[in-house]
């Protein structure tokens, strides 16, 4: 019967830049635990991350071709989680099996490596970027759309980020002060070509849509559409994680004022 352990994960910085993320796993297994695949999907949910790449490792039991098997088979199941929550691609997925300086304590050798940098952005935007949203509103014209900046969700749904509240709140004063005006809530998103079976645009046009209502906004003032992934800022797939988030966005677009 094999001996199960209590799997965690830690975060620790290395040269250049970079950080590393290690994932521990039971004796042959290269699955992890639910408990520790929610702390992991949170980890990466919360930071505006670029990976790299992932490296898996075994214990020195068992034979060397069992454990660059196993090894592996690690490093692919965390990069594929990755790529699934994340949405970045084409991350580099290597495997040491039992080829490396084994720590004493076993259960430290049965890993897997993830490294990464954190996306720092420098706060510089174009002139008219810099405005805040009332007077973009206040200078638009009927069929001018702007881009809701700093709205964000959790990965692949509906659910605001909390750092989402200002913008949220400035949407609806901007609403509540004139009456008169209609807009359109448009969803986009990153990544992918061709059809999103979720329709995750959707959701979040509809996310904001649903949050103007419930605040006493009339719903005849409201619409909302998805374009999905057919009007990218930046062609996809995309170069950098900046073009990724520029493209995955909520737009309005004024419609009456």
């Amino acid at each position: 019967m094999k001996n199960l352990l209590f799997l965690f994960l830690s975060i620790s910085s290395i040269s250049f830049g970079q950080s590393k993320f290690t994932v521990y796993f039971d004796t042959d297994s290269y699955q992890l635990q639910l408990s520790e695949l929610n702390r992991l999907d949170l980890f990466l949910k919360n930071k505006d991350i670029i990976f790299s790449k992932v490296i898996g490792y075994c214990d020195y039991r068992a034979s060397n071709d069992y454990n660059d098997t196993l090894s592996l088979k690690r490093a692919n199941f965390v990069s594929g989680i990755i790529e699934k929550v994340t949405n970045q691609k084409q991350l580099v997925v290597e495997n040491k099996g039992e080829n490396f300086e084994q720590n004493s304590d076993l259960k430290l050798n049965r890993k897997v490596e993830i490294f990464y940098e954190e996306l720092i952005t420098e706060n510089v935007l174009p002139k008219e970027d810099k405005k805040d949203l009332s007077h973009q509103v206040s200078t638009a014209k009927v069929g001018d759309k702007l881009v809701l900046k700093n709205l964000h969700f959790y990965n692949r749904s509906g659910i605001f980020v909390p750092e989402s509240r200002p913008i949220l709140e400035e949407l609806l004063k901007i609403m509540l002060a004139n009456p008169n005006l209609k807009i359109e809530i448009q969803g986009h998103i990153c990544c992918q070509q061709g059809t999103d079976v979720e329709d995750t645009a959707k959701v979040r046009a509809l996310a904001v849509y649903n949050y103007l209502i419930k605040n006493k906004i009339n719903k005849n003032r409201l619409s909302y559409k998805s374009f999905g992934s057919t009007k990218p800022i930046h062609k996809i797939p995309e170069n950098n994680e900046n073009e990724r988030i520029e493209n995955r966005r909520v737009e309005i677009q004024i419609i009456a004022n």
